[in-house]
């Protein structure tokens, strides 16, 4: 059993705070969680080892999060998912770190990244050592991409990163499975039971939640019926994989992030754009899409 898993189901699912709250209390090194400043330190080397030198040579990193974080900009509030604010020996900042989180392509959004950044400048013009991160699915997107290099820093002493949920170089899942691996060869102090199946579980649902190949495979308890049929579509608002099983039931998935779609919705948007004759106003979902594999098995569409 996974309690990630689990409360992601349904109306009340986990969404994008739950996540960065989850990241941003492990992030946190006064928090209970035992991990000390473990886990802050490899999310910093992962960031820049060059950048953070002097951070990673202190014996303890002191950093605090706050998420959600508001700011105003131009009489707007912008709430930052995650602020990773970094104390010295003097317990001055020395450091800023912000973090964007997106676990859906779909949230992307191209000014919202650079909004951010320009509230934070607002609000605290002469900040020096500060950093934007980039967190989301490892997917190619024209979406994330427009929303990361639409962030135009202001100093050259900002930087600004792309990190990964799951997959790839940069990627936070790793850095979770790595804490594990060091904790039992005794690289680091223990981690308590419960917190250690915590962390597998935050990690297992990560990926479940920001990988689609994953994604797609953990539908079971939604899907009646094995799967007889499948097509791929494109319409205006993305790319679908249609799905039909041999109870009839239709199922429609988001090929970018592995999110079930309204069938019928999907469906008529297609039949509509393709000017398909299919009469899908006056039938019900199961029909358009038995109607559908059957022009689909005729001319290959």
């Amino acid at each position: 059993m996974n309690i990630f898993h689990v409360l992601s189901q349904g109306k009340s699912r986990l969404h994008e705070p739950s996540m960065s709250a989850m990241l941003g209390y492990l992030l946190d090194s006064n928090k209970d969680h035992g991990l000390g400043d473990a886990f802050v330190r490899a999310f910093l080397s992962l960031l820049d080892k060059e950048r953070f030198k002097s951070i990673l040579e202190m014996d303890f990193i002191d950093a605090q999060v706050s998420l959600e974080e508001p700011y105003d900009l131009n009489g707007s509030r912008k709430d930052i998912d995650i602020q990773l604010t970094i104390l010295g020996e003097n317990r001055q900042e020395t450091h800023r770190v912000i973090i964007e989180n997106k676990i859906k392509v779909g949230a992307a959004n191209p000014k919202q990244l650079n909004d951010y950044y320009k509230a934070v400048i607002k609000d605290e013009p002469k900040i020096k050592n500060f950093s934007t991160v980039f967190i989301t699915p490892n997917i190619k997107s024209n979406l994330l991409s427009a929303e990361f290099e639409n962030l135009h820093l202001q100093d050259r002493l900002h930087k600004k990163y792309w990190v990964y949920w799951a997959s790839g170089e940069n990627c936070i899942t790793d850095l979770l499975t790595s804490l594990l691996s060091q904790e039992m060869s005794g690289d680091i102090n223990p981690i308590n039971e419960y917190m250690r199946h915590t962390i597998k579980a935050f990690i297992r649902h990560s990926k479940m939640t920001t990988e689609p190949t994953i994604r797609k495979s953990i539908r079971v308890g939604e899907n009646i019926g094995e799967v007889i049929k499948e097509a791929a579509i494109s319409t205006s608002s993305g790319n679908y994989k249609v799905v039909l099983r041999d109870s009839s039931q239709i199922q429609v998935f988001n090929q970018d992030s592995g999110d079930k779609e309204i069938a019928r919705k999907i469906l008529a948007q297609y039949i509509d754009e393709k000017a398909l004759l299919i009469d899908h106003p006056n039938l019900n979902t199961r029909s358009i899409g038995r109607k559908f594999f059957e022009l689909i098995d005729k001319s290959n569409l």
